[in-house]
């Protein structure tokens, strides 16, 4: 699979993230991460599709209208880098990131793995 590919893969992920009703983001959660994905980032560690799911949930609701921006897309041998801006729901920067992801053999994430400063307290 091309890096084209794993970007559309990748661009549909974080498209879960987005505003949008519960049926569609996990339909696109389905078509972007394996059933035993392992997502990790400075606020949380998780093992599965639902308990991402579960994840995703709790960051929407703190988080009401947020959205993520890719800004940018490296790709090689099954792995990308991502450098990424959340956006609030004003549309306003929130917070920038970068994520490291594997792609199984179907193309849908096995990993995804965020790095950004985790606010204190």
């Amino acid at each position: 699979m091309n890096d084209e590919k794993h970007l559309k893969i990748w661009n549909v992920y974080q498209s879960a993230w987005a505003p949008i009703g519960e049926a569609e983001w996990r339909d696109l959660l389905r078509q972007s991460v394996s059933d035993d994905i392992v997502y990790t980032y400075p606020t949380s560690k998780v093992h599965g599709m639902e308990a991402l799911a579960e994840r995703i949930g709790k960051t929407k609701e703190q988080f009401p209208g947020a959205r993520f921006r890719n800004d940018s897309f490296l790709e090689h041998n099954g792995q990308g880098l991502f450098q990424w801006t959340m956006l609030n729901g004003e549309g306003a920067e929130a917070l920038k990131g970068s994520s490291f992801a594997r792609f199984g053999e179907d193309g849908r994430l096995v990993q995804a793995t965020g790095f950004f400063e985790a606010k204190k307290g």
